[in-house]
C-alpha cells in the first residue's frame, strides 16, 4: 500500500512538472507569434492646405518611393451623405480636396489632382487605386457607369482609359468591364488584374502597355 502511495506521488510530481514546462513553452511560443499592435499617429498626415476635407477613403497605394497615394470620393453628394455640413461652393468652413492625394512618409501632402478633364470620364463614384512600377496612377470605379478604368501619371495627366463608360454589366464583354472594385499588376507578366467586380462576376485581364483585354 505505502509503494502504491509512493509511486501514485511521484507520477502525480513528474505530470505536474510536465504540465508547467507545457505552459511555459506554449506561452513562448504565443508571445513569439503575437499579433501586432498598432498606435494611430494623430499627425499623419499633416494638416491639408487650402482647408481641405476628405470625404470617405476608397483606397490606398504606395510606390517604389514609399510615397502613398490615396483615393476619395470628393463627390458633393458623397460628403452630404455623411453629414459633414459640406455643400460645394458655399461653406466657410472647408472645400473638398481632390480625389487623389499624394504623401511621403511623414505625411507630407506632394500632389493632389483628379477629377472630370478633357478625353475621359471621371468616374460617378472613386473606387480602388494602383501604382504600377512605371509610376502611373490606375483607378478604377463602381458607380452605375463606371465599366472603365482610368490611367494617368502621377502628376495627374491623363494616359489611358480601359474600356467604355457607361456600358451595361456583361462578364463576357472584352471591351468594357462591370464596376471595378480594385486594381493588381503584375510587373513582371506586364499584366493588369481587376476585380471586375460589383456588377460582374470575374477578375479582368489587360495588358499593361496597351490596356488591351487579354
Amino acid at each position: 500500500m505505502l509503494l502504491s502511495s509512493v509511486i501514485a506521488l511521484i507520477l502525480f510530481t513528474a505530470l505536474n512538472i510536465a504540465q508547467q514546462h507545457l505552459e511555459q513553452t506554449a506561452l513562448a511560443v504565443n508571445n513569439d507569434r503575437m499579433a501586432p499592435q498598432f498606435v494611430v499617429d494623430p499627425y499623419w498626415p499633416q494638416p491639408l492646405a487650402n482647408k481641405w476635407l476628405l470625404g470617405r477613403t476608397i483606397g490606398i497605394a504606395i510606390d517604389e518611393r514609399d510615397h502613398l497615394y490615396v483615393v476619395h470620393r470628393d463627390q458633393d453628394s458623397m460628403f452630404m451623405s455623411q453629414e459633414l455640413g459640406l455643400d460645394l461652393g458655399r461653406a466657410e468652413c472647408c472645400t473638398a480636396a481632390p480625389p487623389i492625394l499624394e504623401f511621403d512618409r511623414d505625411g507630407n501632402l506632394i500632389n493632389a489632382w483628379g477629377g472630370p478633364g478633357e478625353g475621359y470620364t471621371w468616374p460617378e463614384s472613386n473606387h480602388g487605386i494602383e501604382v504600377a512600377p512605371d509610376g502611373n496612377v490606375w483607378i478604377g470605379g463602381n458607380g452605375s457607369g463606371d465599366s472603365h478604368v482610368l490611367v494617368f501619371t502621377r502628376d495627374g495627366n491623363f494616359v489611358r482609359e480601359i474600356g467604355i463608360p457607361g456600358e451595361p454589366v456583361d462578364s463576357l464583354s472584352t471591351t468594357s468591364f462591370g464596376r471595378v472594385a480594385e486594381i493588381a499588376i503584375d510587373a513582371s507578366a506586364g499584366e493588369a488584374y481587376f476585380a471586375d467586380g460589383y456588377g460582374n462576376k470575374r477578375v479582368a485581364v489587360v495588358d499593361v502597355a496597351t490596356g488591351v483585354f487579354k
